[in-house]
């Protein structure tokens, strides 16, 4: 296996079925399904964490979510403190009321997917969103990145000037896709001679929902339910095909591994998430299950689809064995490599999953999910989602919520938007998968939030859900 380009393209916020490979019908993306129907689909591809911060830390790092401890960007729960059952460290005016142990950067002793890759020969270029910490203790130099354009713990604007400090604004009005578009461009001209890896990582489809005029005026005339969303998808989409004609016109096209994928699940506010439960933030289907694709000539056959449930830990493995990389050997990594489902293997040595997340997300109507029992999507007090932990076993999943004890089974299989919770009738395999998630718990030294809250109010909660 020669030592191929690796392209690595991540969008935010994408919703799994934002993508025409994955049946949407909204807008197209004629240039991303290109690229897919060119290679493999992964229609079972799971995020590490239902938002960014943790999903981007497990893929660059290998780790399971409680081993980088990484869960918000901000290391706290975010949402009313009198509404949390639990004590969970807090945001903002209340976090010295509950401070924070969690980091929001990668420790320095953490070995990142470009480390891996330069051990390999290999230049590296990280273009766009990171979040992951700065530099020079934790930002992409730091990680092994040898070029880093945008790559900052804090968002700046969609639209120059950016107020960026790791990215030089351009002309007034510039579009972010768009410049980080042509700076992934000019990447790969500069580096065309030697192997590379480009990780592009696009700050939309992020809040606030800003596009191009010419590209809403567009959407608005063909009545989408959402213009400036799907302006916004398309600069995406026009990305993707700027980078792949810049691979085909240097004539590294067939010798390259392009992965795309997304960080989690959508926004329910902005697009249309069914049939999964959830979104972003939630340990539902509509929270971790993203839209993934790769293409590499002559090893991925083109036009094929692989069903076995793969999630981002994989991806340092992956690369790693692609490239003769070498793995940290001081730091487990938890994923698998994929390659044997390249050629067309269906299945893995692992059979299951899992998912760590011990704080409060709150968001208003964004598909929130209280009561976690019994209620549907947009219920409730405006939790995203609570402290909770699942697991997904072959076609069986469970969630079990920390402040309740509470858990639910679905059978994906038969019933992927999760709304038959079969915990009453199936209880042997609810107590075997929790046992399991139990185990994973206690061998990932997951932290699980346990001490009542004494600042919570139950007449302020009911007052609440009834608003």
């Amino acid at each position: 296996m020669t030592s191929p380009n690796i392209v690595f393209i991540i969008i935010s916020d994408m919703g799994w079925r934002d993508v025409g490979f994955l049946g949407c019908k909204t807008h197209e993306t004629p240039n991303i399904d290109r690229l897919a129907y060119g290679g493999m689909i992964f229609p079972q591809t799971y995020s590490c964490g239902p938002n960014c911060a943790p999903s981007r830390a497990s893929i660059m790092s290998g780790m399971y979510t409680p081993r980088h401890e990484i869960y918000t960007p901000g290391g706290a729960s975010k949402g009313d403190v009198r509404l949390m059952k639990l004590i969970t460290p807090a945001r903002d005016a209340d976090l010295e009321r509950f401070p924070s142990n969690y980091p929001i950067a990668l420790k320095p002793d953490v070995t990142c997917i470009p480390q891996v890759l330069k051990s390999a020969g290999y230049t590296c270029g990280s273009i766009g969103k990171w979040q992951l910490g700065n530099d020079p203790e934790a930002g992409p130099i730091s990680k092994g990145f040898d070029h880093n354009v945008g790559g900052h713990q804090r968002m700046g604007r969609h639209f120059s000037p950016y107020k960026n400090p790791a990215m030089r604004d351009g002309p007034e009005g510039e579009y972010l896709t768009d410049r980080l578009t042509d700076e992934a461009v000019q990447f790969i001209q500069d580096n065309r001679d030697a192997p590379f890896f480009l990780y592009l990582a696009h700050w939309a489809l992020h809040a606030p929902i800003l596009a191009k005029a010419g590209k809403i005026a567009a959407y608005e005339k063909v009545g989408h339910p959402n213009p400036p969303y799907g302006a916004m998808v398309e600069s995406v989409d026009e990305s993707v095909g700027r980078v792949m004609q810049t691979l085909d016109d240097l004539d590294l096209a067939d010798n390259t591994l392009v992965i795309f994928s997304a960080d989690h699940g959508g926004i329910a506010k902005y697009t249309n998430m069914d049939p999964l439960r959830g979104g972003k933030g939630a340990l539902y289907e509509g929270g971790i299950r993203v839209s993934t694709c790769m293409h590499w000539p002559g090893v991925i056959p083109a036009g094929t689809t692989c069903d076995v449930p793969i999630y981002g830990i994989d991806f340092m493995p992956t690369l790693a064995e692609v490239t003769s990389g070498t793995l940290p050997e001081h730091q487990p990594v938890d994923g698998e490599s994929l390659v044997p489902l390249f050629s067309g293997a269906t299945s893995l040595k692992r059979d299951t999953l899992y998912w760590h997340f011990p704080l409060y997300l709150a968001g208003s109507d964004c598909q929130n999910i209280t009561p976690l029992r019994g209620g549907r999507a947009g219920q409730g007090t405006g939790w995203r989602t609570v402290p909770s932990g699942a697991i997904r076993k072959g076609d069986w999943k469970l969630i079990e919520r920390f402040d309740t004890g509470s858990v639910e089974l679905y059978n994906i299989a038969d019933d992927i938007g999760e709304q038959n919770d079969l915990a009453t009738d199936h209880p042997e395999k609810a107590a075997e998968l929790l046992k399991d998630l139990k185990n994973w718990q206690r061998d990932t030294k997951a932290i699980i939030p346990n001490e009542p809250n004494p600042y919570y109010d139950m007449e302020y909660e009911r007052a609440v859900a009834q608003q």
